[in-house]
């Protein structure tokens, strides 16, 4: 399996949040599999922040770690809400 690019992520994640229907136990799993990604794309953005070589890059860099980080605490609040927890 490749790599996801963030907007794809983002989209899966939306698409599972968006969908009341269907099955919590696969939401669950789709959820969980979907922050994983996300997780790994931080971890990919940061080491490729403290490389960037200039500030321009690594703003853009930053900005994008920002959102994946939000976008990755909607998910993990949607998570803890389907397990009733929150």
């Amino acid at each position: 399996m490749g790599t996801m690019k963030t907007s794809n992520i983002i989209k899966s994640l939306r698409d599972v949040l968006d969908h009341e229907s269907g099955k919590k136990k696969k939401q669950k799993a789709a959820l969980k599999k979907i922050l994983a990604k996300l997780r790994k794309k931080e971890a990919k953005l940061k080491k490729k922040i403290e490389g960037a070589d200039s500030d321009k890059a690594r703003k853009a860099l930053t900005a994008k770690l920002k959102v994946s980080r939000a976008h990755r605490k909607k998910g993990v609040a949607a998570l803890r809400k389907l397990n009733g927890k929150g």
